[in-house]
């Protein structure tokens, strides 16, 4: 199992757009504003924005080093006003939000490549799931450290444990298309799909940007 990720509060955001002009826009924006007014605060560490494969849902992750940072920083600080309004625009829908912490992952072979599909998948878990789903993921280690083009998988878990997000990579469409075959994945769907209270979501996206910390100094 691989480490922590580095961000101790994590969040993520889906926002449904009516259009690809409106993700566009929405993109630059977010771009724009992260890169101007996050890199530089206290306790930011990264920002990451996916797009759906539907080419209207973006993905915003965020990695803080706290809470309290995340709060201070993002939250209370007026300066991200504007980034904190996007998701009040025409054309554009907030769905599911999500704050808590990473869990340890999973390494494959590729890891360290960049990736060239990533998938957020949101599942709604019943009270006290959380340790079961953990477990299934850790169990399932053996075999997807050495699948071919994997690269990692980080899970996430709300602070209440009721919501979980995986978040795999691989190197290829070509390496995610043999994954999705292998009737192991399905066998696990199927033990999850016992622990949740609604139909998971699920995104398969590419990373369209990506901004780290600002070095101190």
């Amino acid at each position: 199992m691989a480490p922590h990720s580095s961000g101790e509060h994590t969040t993520f955001g889906i926002l449904r757009t009516d259009g690809r002009a409106t993700a566009d826009r929405l993109a630059r924006t977010w771009t724009e504003e992260v890169g101007a007014h996050l890199r530089h605060a206290p306790g930011f560490r990264s920002a990451t924005l996916h797009l759906a494969d539907d080419g209207t849902t973006l993905v915003d992750q965020g990695e803080w080093a706290g809470e309290e940072e995340y709060t201070r920083s993002f939250l209370d600080n007026p300066d991200c006003e504007r980034l904190r309004g996007i998701g009040d625009w025409p054309g554009v829908d907030v769905g599911t939000v999500f704050a808590g912490r990473a869990e340890p992952g999973i390494e494959g072979p590729a890891a360290g490549a960049d990736p060239e599909v990533v998938v957020v998948a949101i599942r709604h878990l019943a009270e006290g799931a959380a340790d079961r789903v953990l477990d299934l993921l850790r169990e399932s280690a053996g075999w997807k450290k050495s699948f071919p083009g994997f690269i990692s998988a980080t899970p996430f878990l709300s602070r209440d444990g009721t919501l979980f997000v995986n978040h795999p990579k691989w190197d290829s469409d070509t390496a995610y298309a043999a994954w999705m075959r292998d009737p192991r994945i399905a066998e696990g769907q199927e033990e999850l799909a016992l622990l949740e209270t609604a139909p998971p979501e699920y995104l398969r996206c590419t990373v369209i940007a990506e901004i780290t910390a600002s070095p101190i100094g």
